[in-house]
């Protein structure tokens, strides 16, 4: 049984109610513009849940983890789902899909890292239903999308109920476990990316108990960029998932690199900076001395493949 939802705005047939739920709910609404969505975060607050994909919040949910009575569900909001180029960024909608940051062409030439971990997420089925604002909302250690888009330094554009919009950095966005400073009368809306250089290069490494359909023991984010003489390294982001309660940028590593001629780094020093400045946990995806162990590892791993990707355009 569906009804439409005229309480907020008269003629507002855009929004659904829907009574048969699975379990106990009292409402279902999907918007077809941000406003409207917003209007009705604005009533319901802290009642009602936004579903991006459902791809962790259903489960969640049927799981018994949380009692919802109301969920807004952004699916039919178009602006949400598009990826568009600017003059110096990028804006991905919240909506927008692992698929299509897998398959996109822009998102390829200018963030090979992001859309090669998007490859990676789960199954088929997940990346087509799965977002990528979803991914960053969970806020889960382990979310794979996380690493890479502090590598690339991105913000999270917020807008709230009275339509005061915040622009927030990766690396502020998560504060915990699970948790974010996304207030409830917050949306996610877009994440923005600086366009990066021609010089830039990266690599991304996910490791788990299986090559589909894992959570990852731990992931790997390095971002490069050199100097316009190709030779001296410029800035560097070297960000890690499943180490510590949020993702993680090791500065150290910036501090250590920049301002080098790449050729002359010592890889095996990195990655025992890279060691010694994480301190992850025993789970059950694997042990403190494993996670460690490995972070030094991938670090080297990564930065021959960086090594190896800038060597291959000199030999063009």
């Amino acid at each position: 049984m569906e009804e439409s939802f005229g309480d907020l705005k008269k003629g507002q047939k855009n929004c659904q109610r829907t009574v048969h739920c699975h379990v106990p709910c009292q409402g279902y609404f999907a918007p077809q513009k941000i406003e409207e969505a917003l209007e009705i975060l604005s009533k319901y607050g802290k009642e009602i849940k936004i579903i991006a994909g459902g791809t962790d919040l259903l489960v969640q949910y049927y799981d018994r983890l949380y009692e919802i009575n109301h969920w807004l569900d952004l699916k039919n909001i178009q602006e949400l789902k598009e990826i568009n180029i600017t003059q110096d960024e990028m804006e991905i909608g919240a909506m927008v899909t692992h698929t299509q940051l897998e398959t996109s062409e822009d998102i390829k030439k200018y963030y090979p890292v992001l859309s090669q971990a998007a490859a990676d997420i789960g199954s088929p089925q997940i990346r087509n239903r799965g977002t990528v604002g979803g991914n960053i909302v969970n806020a889960s250690p382990a979310g794979d999308l996380l690493a890479p888009l502090m590598a690339y330094n991105a913000q999270f554009r917020l807008l709230s109920t009275t339509q005061e919009e915040k622009l927030v950095s990766a690396e502020e966005f998560f504060i915990g476990p699970k948790k974010t400073i996304l207030e409830p009368a917050q949306l996610l809306t877009q994440i923005i990316l600086p366009l990066p250089s021609e010089r830039t290069y990266g690599s991304w490494i996910k490791i788990g108990k299986r090559k589909a359909l894992i959570i990852a023991a731990i992931t790997l984010a390095l971002v490069v960029e050199m100097a316009e003489d190709h030779k001296t390294v410029k800035d560097v982001r070297t960000c890690l998932g499943s180490v510590a309660p949020t993702p993680i940028e090791i500065k150290e590593v910036k501090k250590k690199m920049a301002g080098k001629n790449f050729n002359q780094l010592d890889f095996k020093q990195l990655g025992q900076i890279v060691e010694d400045k994480i301190s992850p946990i025993d789970d059950i995806r694997g042990t403190r001395e494993y996670r460690k162990d490995v972070a030094k590892k991938i670090m080297i791993k990564a930065l021959e493949e960086i090594d190896e990707s800038m060597r291959g355009e000199e030999v063009i």
